[in-house]
């Protein structure tokens, strides 16, 4: 502490922020719950107070607030102590005259610098003769309240408006908040001085948990207050990023005034989205779906003036990568002056893609705060008889912070009993490892053990396994003690609904442990993600779905491999990219929940790939999934030795088709529906020459990608010739299955003007099994299905499971009545039905739509697609999903609820007055009926209907 005094006395700790960190970081092992005992002869309290000072002062004003919080006012007898406590925890509930001053500061703006330190500094003078613990005392909250008077939230943003009135609203929100905000991080505190409340594009690169989130909120929250009509488009690739900014920053904005919609998955829009999402400030999308709504309304885009783009590095994801970069390409060239927002923790070229948005070099914003540290830790074994493993924290650094906990993995804490003989043996197998690697860790706080892949010995699945076992046959094993049992009891009651009650979920629940990958309903991963976010589950096995957008408390991640599975690679298997491991290794030490951050690496085999991530060399860059596309038809045309063209292309296989697919769509979404023959040429080349792929391409690949676009847009001549570009456009799918539906489907089938029931036999005939099934590339995707997946599903199966799926069955139900395991059934409902069939249904219903001028579709034909989706059968619930309700176990009871309660269905707007004024009564009937979990979605879904703002 002696040289903290110092530092704090001089001045100069401003600039030794990290000697001062590194005291702060020694303060806080003497106050940890697991190492305090292990000391005497400290004062617990005092020392906590110190440690959570120096922090603030080094600008980690997060770690301090959770020391601050591990004790409490009544621990000190000083009232300066006291008051150093409340401000650190940012608590003001007592009524000194010091927390008078500080509360006219943050709630009046009324900073007259060195007033209020003025003071502080006099009484520390008054009390250097007398008493030396409270002259200490003053000297420490002298230098918090100098740093607080200079670096608050007010001073920020009054160096970019000096309107009392402007920031108010915004600041009162803040201080309101469960963890109040009383000053930006310097990651947000630069950004904000770096001009991104200015009119004009720029790009944020800030690592994970660094403030993106705040940020975006501030900026939406300036551009409104500026103007209240104003439109603001917020892009996310991920659903559970759409869904968690709906619940969050949606819910924060609507008390400030901000209208906000959010929609996400179905490739039409509902009726309810349709008729609101012209009404709202702002709209929080993913790409394909604003694709989707653009097709209904052709100039939306036109009426935003600002498009935030969030986890900006999916511009080169397989799935995603080619939607969102074709709508960048038009909406940059759609409004001129527009405002792009591009916001990546992990792009290393992140200056192109912002010069490519229409920025400069001076308005790329980066950032390499963290506000919670970071640290790695390889597994190593120990050279000794006895087996014993030890962690090299740090390894890339040198000594004093780079350091070993041996011992790490040791002696019986790697024997485990073979459950038919009972012998003991040890864990050797890197699976076991990892798994022992994990509950060991779980001891200090959250744990995520991250795979590669969903299945096989070395996924997810494979890792689940070994974890039980290891929990039933490690002597002094449980994660059940992390656990609030009844919580547990909730989960499992949940599972055994959706799955049936001998999944490995549930089997996994009853040990104190959960898992999670892209084959859940995102109602399921919610809830799985709300178990760790509520700290009643301490371990979750995941691969990278838990790492889309989504803020959760762990403290320590355990990377299992950084290899993955493609059998299109030689031996089988990928390393991942850096720059995804980078956005993985983020989620470890979230600000507000921990201090640091821990990642475990226990393959050797995967220790260069992680220096690499450490060391930040070898980063991919972003150059946009048409680029990648290309390289791909090249590269195989190349080493067949073809020449482009359109005959060739046409003869490739499946998965080419597939690209060819994508890249036919991105030229249809280019061009306008009035396009002529005469023009097609140079608009397609126009519009390609605007596309991040061909911005970063070199002269040889530049040709490529006109030849390949030239020649593919020829196949739409005798579309436009026809007429008919207008329905392709804005039927939304491909050239190729746009020219099967016209010849497989009647539009004039009296089926179109009849109000059908979802189930009926008639409609299910002419849809699925005349229409969909009767078509080739639908035919290919489902053996394609069936050989990824090891099963043999028929079209008669595929028409069960879907009226089952309709009619409120679940997954359990689903594969027992097809004789599938749990995972291939998963996979068929929310993959194959819910989008290879959904989309399908999605185009057919609306080209009949467009095929038919004054024709309106009967609401039951028009909502199929989203019951497809979602799983329900009428429009009631689907206008409860509308409202934010994603619960399908509670969806369905809440309709009969409703029913049995007498309300008819009329429209979304009476609906939700209905729930809100009659909630108590819904509630009570709902008791009972529904798992708990399901029961507690339903109170929250409700409370949050007051929101007027929130569409």
């Amino acid at each position: 502490m002696a040289r903290a005094f110092e530092l704090i006395k001089s001045k100069a700790y401003l600039q030794y922020e990290d000697e001062l960190l590194s005291i702060a970081k020694g303060l806080e092992i003497f106050s940890l719950k697991n190492k305090k005992d292990f000391f005497t002869g400290v004062n617990q309290n005092n020392n906590l107070l110190y440690a959570a000072g120096l922090y603030y002062l080094a600008d980690y004003s997060a770690s301090a607030y959770i020391l601050a919080n591990l004790t409490s006012k009544d621990a000190y007898t000083n009232e300066i102590d006291k008051f150093i406590l409340g401000f650190l925890k940012r608590d003001l509930s007592d009524e000194s005259y010091l927390e008078y001053e500080l509360k006219a500061i943050l709630t009046k703006g009324s900073i007259r610098k060195r007033l209020f330190s003025g003071k502080i500094s006099r009484l520390k003078e008054a009390a250097f003769d007398e008493s030396y613990d409270e002259y200490c005392s003053l000297l420490l909250l002298e230098a918090i309240i100098e740093k607080f008077e200079s670096d608050n939230i007010w001073t920020t943003l009054f160096e970019q408006n000096n309107s009392l009135a402007h920031w108010r609203p915004f600041v009162e929100h803040n201080l309101n908040k469960k963890v109040p905000i009383w000053n930006f991080f310097p990651s947000q505190k630069k950004a904000i001085e770096s001009g991104v409340l200015e009119n004009k594009t720029c790009s944020l690169q800030m690592p994970t948990s660094a403030g993106k989130s705040s940020i975006a909120e501030l900026i939406i929250y300036d551009e409104f207050t500026k103007n209240q009509s104003c439109k603001i488009l917020y892009l996310v690739p991920f659903r559970a990023l759409a869904s968690e900014l709906k619940s969050s920053l949606v819910v924060s904005l609507s008390e400030l005034g901000v209208k906000s919609k959010t929609i996400y998955g179905g490739s039409l829009p509902t009726a309810e989205e349709k008729s609101s999402i012209n009404d709202v400030n702002l709209l929080i999308s993913t790409p394909e779906k604003f694709m989707a709504i653009e097709d209904v309304f052709p100039d939306i885009a036109k009426t935003f003036s600002t498009i935030i783009c969030d986890e900006g590095h999916l511009l080169d994801d397989e799935s995603r990568g080619l939607d969102y970069e074709l709508l960048l390409s038009r909406l940059k060239e759609d409004v001129k002056d527009r405002r792009f927002i591009f916001i990546s923790a992990i792009i290393p070229n992140i200056a192109t893609v912002n010069n490519w948005l229409g920025g400069t070099d001076a308005s790329v914003i980066s950032s390499l705060y963290r506000p919670t540290l970071l640290e790695f830790a390889f597994l190593n074994k120990m050279e000794s008889r006895t087996v014993g493993y030890y962690l090299d924290i740090n390894p890339t650094y040198k000594k004093p912070f780079n350091y070993q906990l041996y011992r790490f993995l040791y002696g019986n804490e790697l024997n485990i009993a073979n459950p038919k003989n009972g012998k003991v043996s040890k864990i050797s197998s890197q699976k076991g490892l990892c798994v022992a690697v994990s509950l060991k860790a779980a001891n200090i706080g959250s744990i995520a053990l991250f795979a590669p892949h969903k299945r096989g010995n070395t996924g997810v699945e494979g890792l689940v396994a070994e974890m039980i076992s290891q929990c039933d046959y490690r002597e002094g094993v449980s994660l059940t003690k992390f656990s609030n049992k009844k919580y547990l009891t909730y989960l499992e009651d949940y599972f055994s609904v959706v799955f049936g009650n001998k999944y490995l979920l549930v089997e996994s629940v009853k040990r104190g442990f959960l898992f999670h990958h892209g084959d859940f309903p995102q109602g399921v991963r919610e809830i799985i993600e709300d178990a760790i976010r509520s700290s009643n589950i301490r371990l979750v096995i995941c691969t990278n779905t838990l790492a889309e957008g989504v803020n959760l408390p762990i403290r320590t991640i355990v990377i299992a491999s950084t290899k993955r599975f493609n059998p299109e690679m030689p031996g089988n298997y990928e390393t991942i990219k850096i720059r995804d491991l980078k956005n993985l290794v983020g989620r470890a030490g979230r600000a507000g929940k921990e201090t640091k951050g821990l990642v475990i690496i226990p393959n050797s085999d995967d220790f260069n790939t992680i220096r690499n991530l450490i060391e930040e060399t070898n980063v991919e860059p972003v150059k946009g999934h048409l680029y990648n596309v290309i390289k791909i038809i090249t590269a195989y045309l190349k080493k067949r030795r073809l020449k482009i063209s359109n005959e060739v292309l046409d003869d490739l296989g499946t998965e080419l088709q597939l690209l060819l697919d994508s890249i036919d769509i991105s030229i249809i979404d280019l061009l306008s529906e009035k396009i002529s023959v005469e023009e097609l040429k140079n608009v397609v080349n126009a519009h390609l020459k605007n596309t991040l792929s061909f911005y970063q391409s070199d002269i040889d690949e530049k040709q490529t990608l006109e030849t390949l676009f030239e020649i593919r847009s020829e196949k739409l001549l005798p579309i436009i010739e026809n007429n008919e570009f207008r329905l392709l456009k804005n039927s939304g799918t491909s050239l190729r299955m746009y020219e099967e539906i016209r010849i497989h489907f009647d539009f004039e089938d009296q089926v179109w003007n009849e109000d059908v029931d979802p189930l009926d036999d008639q409609w299910i005939g002419y849809i699925l099994e005349d229409g969909i099934f009767k078509l080739e590339q639908f035919k290919a995707e489902l053996i394609s299905f069936n050989e990824t997946n090891k099963c043999e599903i028929t079209l008669k199966d595929l028409t069960t499971a879907i009226v089952v799926w309709l009619d409120g069955g679940w997954y359990g139900e689903i594969g027992d009545t097809l004789g599938l395991e749990t995972y291939q059934t998963l996979r068929l409902v929310n993959s194959f039905i819910c989008y290879n069939i959904q989309t399908r249904a999605a185009s057919i219903i609306r080209l009949k739509e467009l095929n038919t001028p004054n024709y309106e579709l009967p609401i039951q034909i028009f909502n199929w697609p989203s019951y497809i989706q979602f799983g329900v059968a009428n429009a009631l619930q689907l206008s409860l999903i509308e409202m934010g309700l994603n619960d399908r176990i509670a969806i369905l009871e809440m309709s009969d609820i409703l029913n049995e309660m007498g309300h008819e269905f009329v429209d979304y707007n009476i609906l939700k007055s209905y729930l809100y004024n009659l909630r108590q009564e819904i509630m009570e009937r709902l008791s009972g009926r529904v798992p708990f979990l399901s029961y507690e979605k339903v109170s929250s879904f409700i409370e949050q209907l007051q929101y007027r703002n929130i569409l």
